[in-house]
């Protein structure tokens, strides 16, 4: 499944959120906990870490960013928004009970419209 590169649990290491990040390519993972989205570590957040002397054993639910942009509906204006104010390099859209159920990527979007 490509979305497991997306997704680290709480409990993973920050070398493994690296590795997933080099992988998927987005700059970015979310963390998920028993399918619940908690929040977003990026290339920006292991870079804080690091700068804070954080070691790479850590685990991820220790810097990740509990705020973060997601959608509830598919909305191609709203996304587009999210896009542009806030550069980020993928929007998720989850269920009420904040599952994820699609990754809209800044490269699919683009290419799309």
């Amino acid at each position: 499944m490509k979305n497991r590169l997306f997704i680290v649990n709480p409990e993973e290491s920050i070398d493994s959120a690296i590795q997933k990040i080099l992988l998927n390519g987005h700059r970015a993972v979310m963390v998920v906990k028993k399918n619940k989205l908690l929040g977003i570590v990026s290339e920006g957040d292991i870079l804080k870490a690091l700068i804070y002397k954080k070691k790479l054993n850590s685990k991820v639910e220790n810097i990740m960013n509990r705020s973060y942009k997601f959608l509830k509906v598919y909305n191609r204006e709203k996304v587009q928004k999210i896009f542009s104010k806030y550069l980020v390099s993928f929007v998720p859209i989850v269920n009420n009970r904040m599952e994820i159920k699609k990754i809209i990527t800044l490269e699919k979007f683009l290419k799309e419209i």
